[in-house]
């Protein structure tokens, strides 16, 4: 999506006021940019280039050459990176963009949730995002006008943002206002994903509450309109579930009875306590090395699903009961009215005691394990934060996921294409977007040290690049409110 100008008469005159000198230049006012002696991060082969020139036309890249090529450099204005590293853009693929606060309300004497959207949120989001170097993100599962009004304004430069590509509220059983659609019948379903996809739905979110023959329906529905069909599932069976054609799966948290043998099975259900204590009661049983996890990778090798793990969202609640670094984040990071909410009450934490946590912590190495062996396979492996739900800051979130992953043993390189290439792929955007070459967007991060050797590089960002404007660290740090 090439985009017009977002920062005219507001932030770049000022960041170009305030250029250090290696970003100076008496060619600003010039449509072309250069940026020159760049190291280029090839992920796919695990290797940076030497030294190149890369030329921005518009919101395009347009030519790669050697340094200080008269072809790359001729009226354009020229950016001397010295040395630094390109990557591209990042992309979220699980981002609640629009997702207001969790709230519970009054209705006919009973209780009732809802999870309106919030515009005001979605700009805070989406300029921490941008900020962040996250260019691109997948909106899973949220109100479909909201995300109307936000590509909107988008296109219409009264913000700045990241392309997002959606999916209507999440089908299920129950109806939450704001963030989950009914579908209690096979007619119903049909209705529902027509309904989504009339009102510009990318992909079908399914979930946890559907049964087997409404999973199924919501997977065929999808497919009759043309688009992929997406899921959280819990007592459904992951293998089970792609056997019926599902195109995607996300959270590392199968939770199904059904992926443990008899006698874990028994164990399990006989002091589950259900909800989200099953975040590590369930993984006390599994065994990431057996055969049912055997059995999920063979799934995953076969079927190719597109999958985010999003374990930043679930290290953030099994680490909530001390003062960490997703507190810290969200308190710099977060929108305000989603802060309050986390600290009033709203966790996916409610109830646990100190035990709980403990707990928690002692399965993290089966689940980093199981994260290591899924990514290892050739199954369509993205990044997703959660983003909008508790602790989830926009941006440096997702930049946590790459450490939590590189941590489980996820190999430097896999991870960048997770995050670029692979996710622009899934997202069917693959001829346009997460790579750096002539034809392709010019979303773009420059970073000050290799991030192939380090994945936490990725947070140091010299500059990004949003459609062919570059943002310099001062415009960042206004994106940021810093």
């Amino acid at each position: 999506m090439m985009r017009p100008s977002t920062l005219a008469g507001l932030l770049l005159p000022a960041a170009l006021c305030t250029l250090p000198p290696v970003l100076a230049s008496t060619q600003a006012a010039d449509s072309a940019l250069a940026l020159d002696n760049v190291h280029i991060v090839e992920a796919e082969d695990n290797r940076v280039s030497p030294r190149r020139c890369v030329r921005v036309e518009g919101a395009g890249i347009t030519t790669i050459t050697a340094p200080g090529e008269p072809a790359c450099l001729h009226g354009a204005r020229a950016i001397d990176l010295e040395g630094r590293y390109l990557i591209p853009g990042l992309i979220d693929m699980h981002a609640h963009l629009t997702l207001g606060p969790m709230e519970i309300k009054r209705e006919r004497g009973r209780a009732v949730m809802q999870a309106l959207p919030d515009d005001d949120i979605a700009e805070h989001n989406a300029k921490r995002l941008v900020a962040f170097g996250i260019t691109t993100v997948r909106n899973p599962g949220g109100d479909l006008q909201a995300a109307a009004r936000y590509e909107a304004r988008l296109a219409a430069g009264d913000l700045i943002g990241p392309e997002s590509f959606n999916a209507g509220p999440v089908i299920n059983n129950a109806e939450l206002p704001g963030l989950a659609a009914a579908a209690r019948s096979i007619e119903d379903m049909e209705q529902v994903v027509g309904a989504q996809v009339e009102a510009g739905a990318d992909w079908i979110k399914l979930y946890t509450g559907l049964s087997t023959e409404l999973l199924k329906a919501g997977i065929d529905a999808a497919h009759r309109h043309g688009r992929p069909a997406v899921a959280h599932l819990e007592s459904i069976a992951w293998p089970d579930a792609l056997e019926m054609g599902l195109d995607g799966i996300v959270h590392l948290m199968p939770l199904s009875p059904d992926l443990l043998t008899p006698e874990q099975r028994a164990a399990w259900q006989a002091s589950a306590r259900g909800g989200t204590y099953s975040f590590f009661e369930w993984w006390e049983h599994f065994d990431p090395e057996g055969a049912q996890a055997d059995r999920l990778v063979a799934a995953y090798q076969q079927h190719r699903p597109v999958f985010d793990a999003t374990l930043v969202a679930f290290h953030a609640a099994f680490v909530q009961d001390q003062d960490n670094v997703y507190k810290h984040d969200a308190r710099r990071h977060a929108p305000q009215e989603l802060l309050a909410h986390w600290n009033e009450w709203f966790t996916f934490a409610i109830g646990w005691q100190p035990g709980d946590f403990q707990r928690a912590r002692a399965v993290w190495p089966k689940v980093q394990r199981m994260a290591a062996r899924l990514y290892a396979t050739d199954a369509r492996m993205t990044l997703g934060t959660d983003m909008g739900n508790p602790w989830i800051a926009p941006g440096i979130s997702l930049h946590r996921e790459m450490q939590l992953l590189a941590e489980a043993g996820v190999p430097n390189a896999r991870l960048l294409l997770a995050a670029t290439r692979h996710a622009a792929e899934a997202l069917g955007a693959g001829e346009r977007l997460g790579r750096i070459t002539p034809g392709f967007e010019a979303d773009l991060l420059v970073l000050e040290a290799n991030p192939l050797e380090d994945i936490r590089h990725t947070r140091d960002i010299h500059a990004v690049v949003l459609d062919g404007e570059l943002l310099t660290t001062t415009t960042l740090d206004q994106l940021k409110g810093e």
